[in-house]
């Protein structure tokens, strides 16, 4: 089954990406256009590996997960492992005990359309030897060690709740005869001792290795120029210089597109595209919004989608 077909929304997206022709001039690594950052969420690994020692392997490797999956900047990544943390202060902020001022206003919290769980799987060296502390050092000893971390990360569709992938991601780092990393008492799961010994290295590529397939399992979304605001006879737009506007452009403007289900399923299996409202010409572009102009129709709404027209002709002026 292909990428786009994994679940409803996927399937969304495809017809979307037929349907959008924005014009913009950026482009997308995967894609013909911009595309919109999937928003995800990492829950708590369960360890499975039968290791058991001084690091917290559930919580710090999640910990380590949500930092690359930031540091690729593919993702917009959203705080789920102590969520609850989050709630509490935005209740908090509303008391009258707090000042008005920089109060964090309520119902702006992202949701996600990702939820990213993991399962430790291996978490070991093997080989000639066996890992040993000795004096308060982490010591490989023997030779033709290897150091292996084995990953199993399922992403679920919460729209859905179906499962959109499930990847395998490893890391194995082999060893010398005889390897001391650091002091013992001084390796902190993912600190920058830790990753300068053979399970440190192991656990970072089968890190990458998730993210990098991580990417590439989830359905792409195309970005598409909308009406953002209708404001004092103006129609602010969505995009600006960031992707490509120029002044002049001419756009057709649509209502959303509808969604066609299969009675029995409930999946989505087409899309109606929406009915057409009129044309807009862009005025006036900046970084991240353009104003436009009424052409010609009626009825422009905030959320109705763009599709860019010809250039205007003296004619239409």
């Amino acid at each position: 089954m292909r990428r786009e077909e994994r679940s409803s929304f996927a399937l969304i997206v495809v017809v979307i990406g037929v349907l959008c022709a924005s014009g913009c001039a950026s482009r997308a690594t995967r894609g013909e256009g911009p595309e919109v950052l999937p928003v995800v969420a990492v829950t708590t690994f369960e360890n499975k590996s039968g290791f058991a020692g001084q690091w917290q392997l559930g919580s710090d490797m999640a910990d380590l997960l949500v930092s690359e999956l930031v540091r690729s900047s593919r993702f917009v990544v959203v705080e789920r492992q102590h969520f609850q943390g989050l709630v509490n202060e935005i209740a908090r902020q509303q008391q009258t005990l707090f000042r008005p001022e920089g109060r964090i206003a309520s119902g702006r919290m992202k949701g996600a359309q990702y939820m990213i769980r993991g399962v430790i799987n291996d978490f070991s060296q093997s080989g000639g030897g066996s890992l040993s502390v000795l004096a308060k050092r982490i010591a490989f000893l023997g030779r033709g060690h290897v150091a292996r971390v084995s990953l199993t990360l399922t992403l679920v569709a919460i729209e859905t709740g179906e499962i959109a992938s499930s990847v395998q991601s490893e890391g194995a780092v082999r060893t010398g005869e005889a390897y001391v990393a650091a002091r013992y008492k001084g390796v902190a799961f993912g600190g920058e001792l830790f990753f300068k010994t053979p399970l440190g290295a192991a656990t970072r590529e089968a890190i990458e290795s998730g993210v990098r397939q991580i990417h590439e399992a989830l359905p792409t979304t195309p970005w598409r120029p909308m009406i953002a605001e209708i404001a004092d006879g103006k129609i602010i737009v969505n995009g600006g210089a960031n992707h490509g506007f120029r002044e002049g452009t001419l756009f057709s403007v649509r209502r959303s597109a509808r969604p066609i289900t299969d009675p029995a399923t409930g999946d989505v299996i087409s899309v109606l595209p929406g009915t057409r409202v009129g044309t807009i010409r862009i005025d006036h572009v900046r970084e991240k919004i353009a104003l436009a102009s009424i052409v010609d129709g009626e009825g422009f709404e905030r959320g109705q989608w763009l599709s860019r027209e010809e250039p205007e002709s003296p004619t239409r002026r």
